[in-house]
């Protein structure tokens, strides 16, 4: 049997709340729905920002800045249940409804598949969204499992100013250039692996002060 992971973390904050497994995921042409109101446009251009072309958005009550950031991705009304069925989502985010509606909604995403992320709603959450530093293709994230948001973008800020600037992002590919060169030389994974760990040392881009 596996060991209880909770049983690990002697100060684990909230009874009930689970320890979330982290996951990279490929979203561009996942079907997505996004149902609520004042944040739908920064959640569009968030997952528009991972290349996401399949965004369906449910709002009856629309602004200027929601009608710019959804353009035709736009449905003004509440889903149904047969809105779920058409689509067929695999993520769902649902913002700025009360718990038994929100209960309700996260149903009929969960009838058809979809992992749900429910706005500040921690028992209804299948996933949350980390606090990211994202430089190119390094991304460096932050979680607290849902339990407090706050100091999870408190260490993001402290991250971006003080240990990952803009100039990561070169480095990255920098790096990732050198390291195909390399594989094309035959190296082998223990080879690349020192190879890449001997490459950020010389440059002293991980030294500490």
């Amino acid at each position: 049997m596996g060991a209880d992971v909770t049983s690990q973390y002697d100060n684990a904050p909230m009874v009930g709340v689970p320890f979330m497994f982290p996951l990279m995921l490929n979203i561009t042409n996942l079907p997505i729905m996004l149902i609520g109101g004042g944040e739908l446009p920064s959640r569009i251009a968030m997952l528009e920002e991972y290349a996401a072309c399949n965004i369906h958005v449910f709002s009856p009550t629309t602004t200027d800045g929601l009608n710019q950031a959804a353009g035709l991705k736009l449905y003004n009304y509440w889903p149904v249940q047969e809105d779920f069925k058409r689509i067929s989502p695999r993520l769902v985010f649902i913002m700025d409804f009360e718990f038994q509606r929100a209960s309700e909604i996260r149903e009929w995403a969960k009838n058809v598949g979809a992992l749900v992320h429910v706005h500040d709603r921690i028992t209804l959450c299948d996933f949350h969204l980390p606090a990211r530093v994202r430089r190119g293709h390094l991304q460096v994230t932050v979680s607290t499992d849902g339990t407090v948001a706050g100091l999870s973008r408190l260490i993001r800020e402290f991250l971006e100013k003080d240990i990952f600037g803009p100039e990561w992002s070169g480095r990255v590919h920098e790096l990732a250039t050198q390291r195909l060169k390399w594989k094309k030389e035959g190296l082998s994974f223990e080879s690349l692996s020192l190879a890449i760990r001997e490459f950020v040392s010389e440059r002293g881009w991980l030294k500490r002060d």
